[in-house]
């Protein structure tokens, strides 16, 4: 951002916390653009693990984060609440499973009925990276979890260690996002069971053999329509499953120097805008 403001470089795409954003934007000497994004922000859960691997404890996770709250203070907007992988503007979805929407009361219901509560934590492990925005995002659900009775252990790793650990299936709860996804192809590569990780990024050990099926169906059909109420299905069958709690749409982020023209935001982050760019050399 430095390097920015004083004219080392010309163009700085996302990778800012919401504040610097602002600030940037305030810039005379500076142009900045947003658009609404679709790279997927969520938390993943390992399902084998004999916490995280319930079905209730995740939807009490579910309903005890204001997903709301943090896009308008902590994201100060810059985000859109997901239901689903793909977003609604893709063609393989028509339509969004319903929302969990915030309640802490049914959260602690679910809770109590498992034998926690605020009195009695449940305690769990989630991991992030040591960027600091995410870590004030794991702060802030860290927060909203204690409030119905779920103590949330933190972990911060550099990124080689936090992936790799991800990768193993070295968690209970972790917050990642897809980026520059464009087609449904994604479904087998990260709920299919034959996609278990290595081999493919299944990561929460999830199976289930109807979402297989669905998978396979959709690939196998010429049908538009049809190939797209497949997706749905798979799509309500994850929620009810909850293999991901889906967060937010980050939206996409640019400031460059005023004489830079041209560039082209990509709702997916990619750089493919600069083969449109131009610089005038005189300014």
């Amino acid at each position: 951002m430095l390097k920015l403001k004083k004219g080392e470089i010309d163009l700085l795409q996302n990778d800012l916390s919401p504040e610097l954003m602002h600030y940037l934007s305030e810039d005379e000497n500076l142009r900045t653009e947003s658009m609404a994004g679709d790279n997927f922000a969520y938390i993943g859960f390992n399902l084998k693990d004999p916490l995280s691997g319930q079905l209730a404890i995740r939807r009490a996770i579910a309903y005890a984060i204001d997903r709301e709250a943090i896009i308008r203070h902590v994201w100060k907007g810059r985000a859109r609440l997901a239901e689903t992988l793909l977003p609604l503007q893709h063609w393989a979805v028509s339509k969004e499973p319903q929302a969990y929407a915030y309640n802490p009361d049914k959260a602690k219901a679910l809770l109590h009925e498992l034998g926690y509560s605020v009195q009695n934590p449940l305690q769990l492990e989630y991991k992030t990276s040591t960027n600091p925005l995410r870590i004030r995002l794991a702060t802030v659900m860290q927060y909203q979890l204690a409030q119905v009775g779920i103590q949330l252990k933190i972990r911060s790793l550099d990124w080689g260690t936090f992936f790799a650990d991800i990768k193993a299936g070295r968690f209970q709860m972790y917050s990642l996002k897809w980026v520059g996804i464009n087609t449904p192809d994604i479904y087998r590569y990260v709920f299919h069971s034959q996609s278990l990780s290595p081999q493919g990024a299944n990561r929460g050990r999830y199976r289930n053999i109807q979402v297989d099926q669905l998978i396979e169906q959709a690939e196998q059909q010429n049908e538009l329509a049809e190939r797209t109420a497949r997706y749905d299905q798979i799509n309500q069958l994850l929620h009810d499953d909850l293999v991901y709690l889906p967060l937010w749409y980050e939206d996409q982020f640019v400031a460059m120097r005023n004489n830079i023209s041209h560039y082209r935001l990509a709702a997916d982050g990619n750089y493919d805008g600069l083969q449109w760019i131009q610089k005038n050399t005189h300014d």
